[in-house]
């Protein structure tokens, strides 16, 4: 392990990067999934007024 005083190589940053992106990716996917969760307002409706419209076409009485 280099000292205070020593500058970081390029392979040191780049290791110290990916133990940060490592550490970061619960939240990075966290956040991917909760932005992505949700829909606009109008796909929303469209899909509740659906909610009841089914049929059980095919299937015997």
């Amino acid at each position: 392990m280099p000292s205070i005083d020593e500058p970081l190589t390029p392979v040191q940053m780049a290791i110290n990067g990916l133990k940060l992106l490592i550490a970061m990716s619960p939240l990075i996917a966290l956040f991917y999934i909760i932005y992505t969760g949700f829909e606009p307002e109008e796909v929303e409706k469209k899909k509740r007024e659906q909610v009841g419209d089914f049929q059980l076409d095919g299937h015997a009485d």
